[in-house]
């Protein structure tokens, strides 16, 4: 080591005075370089916010999702609008008309669709229902349907109450469900009080006519929308996001006309991510920077090094970003944080040697003499400059065993970020020296040098009594241990985004769901329809799976039996209706007093003491139409009133009627009748057939989906999903950074033992950094906090970072005990420099817990927790071991 460690100093100091002698020439060349590499960054470093290229092509899983997009429309990169509606009504129509709009524009939206809408679902949905469904559905619709006839006839609110008043008369003789008519008073009285609403919500006659039948009513509506993304933009789904809003706000489709519609689906939780992540990151990274202006102000106590220091470090910021803009082309969502880990790494190089460098003037006879400046840096240099190429290797080594991961998010990071640190160790060899030279020197005759060691090292006392330190580190270590292996990894990568954004809180709403209505359902390709089936039927029989659907399940079953009832309803549906003409519309005197009539029967004191349901029903009713009645009567005016409530009670009527008739008369249909949209998402144009498979569990659980995935995998392979991916990419993850963690241990090792030649200074380093991190991880698993995607990157991080100190203690340690007058490694230059430096890098990792995106945030809260544990066992735990090497009388410590 002796002999490397001369070599490197002796070239450093030889560098340093080349740079000091042509220190305007320097800064002019850097400066040069500078604005020319900030305009190729800004000219050709872009942003990829696809998050799915973020996973290896090398995976089998990838591969399979890859051959499944080639052949039918992309499942992952689909924007997902759902539509609510109050009533079903007020749902399709909503749901019909956004997607005629989104369809208009085939600039932003290459494909719409509405799975189960459209004319053919609308005309031959209820072939889709069993036997008994239909067989119970046209039993009730023969209970209804002299009521539908007489409102069809006569569609008034008068008749109305009259059908109403007669129904509640004949109740106990009546064979209609008590249910069915509580729900009809309820609308009904609910319609008294929108009839004076601004937006009054027509009642839904599909829930009155359909409620109590298998026939189920759907509120909701999902449309799926297959956009146009610009990957090489910021923000990849920004315009078609804004435009699916802009249509849905232009229409009124919104809450105070009974609609919701609320985006989500990969694109949008990826541009809702990337809108949060430039926020907080660039929020962070000026936190971060002034953070760091007072941290070396504080260290330096000099304006002119914190100047120098900081040129040096936007300098660095510059280059490595060109860097990044000819090796990777666009940062992704994980590597665009290497802007603030170089902040908080890149001012370390300069802490170390400004401080030493102030430490070289203060040890000058006179330091205002004219050779006191040459001088002092050939003494910082001397110093910590072996130390600091060491660390940089060692540093690099941290982000460079990233680089074959399956993970390219982290691979990139740790490319930019490891190639940053040797450019960081250039310009603090060049340009700091260079700025420290000419227009940052320092002037000794006018400014003060601080003393660069610590005034109060309380922390001394535990140096004092080795054994106790060392003891309950060794126990702290075995704790950390025993904790650690409680860890978990959460591969649900919704769980890492913003829970407040409004994409990751509809998708966990449609992750609530399962069977046909689960948003993480997975997908298969066979060879023909009927090996499709065969697919299909083999994997319903697995616990995890409620269905799977192939183009054969949108044939419906018993055709000729379900036609048969249906004309049954049809032609009791299709009865002639009396001309309107046939006699004249009540006066709006004759409508007020049939409410009245209505509101009368209602005052029995019988409904008083009925407890039912429909007792409970009768009585809210009476209690409206009072309030109506009231309102009308003090108006004056009660035409406007009873057209409104007459539009709000019937005018969804005739539609509905209109509907179910169409509904009732059907022929029997085939594959060659689907619609193309339908059979484009089921068959391949060479006949191949695709193989829906939807999960039996709710899939928010990661034990869940994993079960899922895997369990498929097992009878099909070559399936894929979201489900499938994250699983694979879970383990490959896991796998990856197990190995980066192996290689990052290895390699440091090797190449202390390669420069020092000695196993006890390599066990001196890595003792500290294997305890703090060993408790980092205890730390997380008591806290709760699981590894994912983003904070996997954690440990072999904090490797390469966290033995930085440790080499520089060592190292000033070793240099000390071969001095003639040795001294107290915490009283060095050096501990104050690792404090600092430590320092800075902790809160630049803090601002990044900060982050509203979990995964960053669980990222930085993870390595400051282990950058304090660092910089404690480097301050604590490592004078105590030194002092065991090296005791102050010359013997073994006790």
């Amino acid at each position: 080591m002796d002999r490397i460690e001369a070599f490197l100093r002796s070239a450093l100091v030889r560098w340093v005075r080349a740079v000091d002698e042509r220190a305007r020439s320097v800064i002019g060349l850097i400066g040069v370089l500078t604005v020319a590499l900030f305009a190729y960054a800004a000219f050709h470093l872009g942003i990829n916010s696809d998050n799915v290229a973020l996973v290896s092509e090398r995976l089998e899983a990838r591969q399979n999702y890859l051959a499944f997009t080639k052949s039918f429309p992309n499942i992952e990169n689909v924007i997902l609008v759902v539509v609510d509606g109050e009533t079903p009504e007020v749902a399709r129509h909503a749901a019909e008309t956004l997607q005629k709009a989104l369809s208009r524009r085939p600039d932003l939206f290459k494909d719409v669709y509405i799975p189960g809408s459209g004319p053919f679902f609308e005309k031959n949905g209820l072939l889709y229902r069993d036997l008994d469904d239909l067989d119970e559905f046209a039993l009730q619709m023969s209970q209804v349907q002299p009521i539908l006839a007489s409102l069809e006839r006569d569609p008034t609110v008068a008749n109305l109450a009259s059908l109403i008043q007669y129904a509640i008369q004949e109740r106990a003789d009546s064979d209609a469900p008590v249910e069915d008519l509580s729900v009809l008073l309820d609308r009904i009285g609910e319609a008294t009080v929108e009839a004076y609403q601004e937006f009054p919500l027509a009642v839904s006659w599909e829930e009155i006519l359909l409620r109590g039948s298998a026939i189920e009513t759907v509120n909701r509506w999902i449309i799926v929308v297959d956009p146009v993304l610009d990957f090489d933009s910021l923000f990849a789904a920004a315009r078609p996001t804004s435009e699916i809003r802009r249509i849905a706000k232009e229409t009124e489709l919104d809450p105070e006309h009974g609609i919701r519609v609320r985006i989500t689906g990969n694109p949008v939780l990826n541009y809702e991510e990337m809108m949060g992540l430039m926020r907080d990151i660039g929020l962070g990274g000026v936190v971060t920077f002034f953070f760091v202006v007072f941290v070396l102000l504080r260290a330096f106590h000099s304006w002119r090094l914190v100047l120098a220091a900081i040129i040096t470090l936007l300098a660095g910021l510059v280059w490595t970003g060109a860097f990044a803009a000819a090796a990777v082309g666009a940062l992704n969502i994980i590597s665009i944080a290497f802007g603030i880990l170089f902040i908080g790494l890149g001012v370390d190089f300069t802490i170390h040697i400004g401080m030493a460098y102030i430490d070289g003037l203060r040890r000058q006879p006179d330091p205002a003499d004219p050779e006191a400046h040459a001088r002092a840096l050939d003494y910082a240099i001397d110093q910590v400059g072996s130390s600091l190429i060491l660390c940089t290797l060692t540093t690099v080594i941290g982000f460079y065993v990233f680089i074959p991961t399956d993970n390219l998010g982290v691979a990139q990071l740790g490319l930019i970020a490891g190639s940053g640190m040797m450019i960081n160790l250039l310009l603090t060899t060049t340009l700091f020296p260079a700025l420290l030279s000419t227009v940052c020197r320092i002037d000794p005759s006018r400014q003060v040098l601080h003393e660069m060691t610590f005034r109060n090292t309380w922390w001394r006392v535990f140096s004092r009594y080795p054994t106790v330190v060392t003891a309950v580190a060794a126990l702290l270590f075995v704790l950390g241990a025993w904790q650690a292996t409680k860890v978990t990894f959460d591969s649900n990568v919704i769980r890492m985004r913003n829970p407040e954004t409004e994409s990751v809180q509809v998708f966990n709403e449609l992750l609530e769901e399962k069977g046909l209505r689960s948003p993480w359902p997975m997908d298969t390709i066979a060879k023909d329809i009927e090996s499709a089936e065969q697919i299909a039927r083999k994997v319903e029989k697995l616990d995890v799976v409620d269905t799977a659907i192939t183009i054969e399940d949108y044939i419906p079953k018993d055709q000729e039996e379900k036609i048969e009832i249906l004309e049954d309803v049809g032609l009791m549906l299709d009865v002639p209706a009396a001309a309107p003409t046939d006699h004249e519309k009540p006066t709006p005197e004759e409508q007020v007093e049939a409410l009245r009539s209505l509101r009368d029967i209602l005052r029995d004191p019988s409904i008083d003491a009925d407890q039912s349901v429909l007792g409970r029903s009768m009585r809210t009713l009476r209690d409206r139409l009072d309030e109506f009645l009231a309102r009308v009567e003090r108006d004056g005016n009660p035409e406007e009133a009873l057209a409104r409530l007459e539009y709000i009670l019937l005018s969804g009527l005739e539609n509905q009627l209109d509907r179910l008739r169409e509904a009732t008369f059907v022929e029997p249909i085939g594959i060659e009748d689907l619609p193309a949209q339908l059979r484009d998402r089921m068959l391949t144009p060479d006949g191949r057939a695709r193989v829906q498979i939807f999960p039996a569990e709710v899939l928010t659980d990661e034990a869940a989906f994993t079960r899922f995935a895997l369990d498929v995998a097992k009878v099909v392979p070559n399936a894929t999903g979201l489900p499938m991916n994250m699983v694979a990419f879970a383990q490959a993850t896991h796998d990856s950074f197990r190995q980066a963690l192996v290689y990052a241990i290895v390699l440091i090792s090797a190449l202390l033992f390669l420069l020092w030649r000695r196993v006890v200074p390599v066990l001196l380093v890595l003792a500290p950094l294997l305890l703090s991190n060993v408790l980092t991880i205890g730390l997380m698993a008591t806290f709760g906090i699981a590894f994912n995607f983003a904070n996997v990157v954690v440990i072999p991080l904090l490797l390469g970072i966290g033995v930085d100190s440790g080499i520089h203690l060592v190292h000033r340690a070793e240099s000390l005990h071969r001095a003639t007058r040795p001294g107290d490694i915490l009283e060095s230059t050096t501990a104050r420099a690792v404090f600092y430096s430590a320092l800075t890098t902790t809160v630049s990792f803090g601002t990044l817990a900060l982050s509203s995106h979990r995964g960053v945030a669980s990222l930085g809260i993870v390595l400051t927790i282990g950058m304090i544990l660092t910089v404690a066992s480097n301050l604590i735990v490592l004078p105590a071991l030194l002092r065991f090497r090296h005791p102050p009388d010359g013997s073994s410590a006790a």
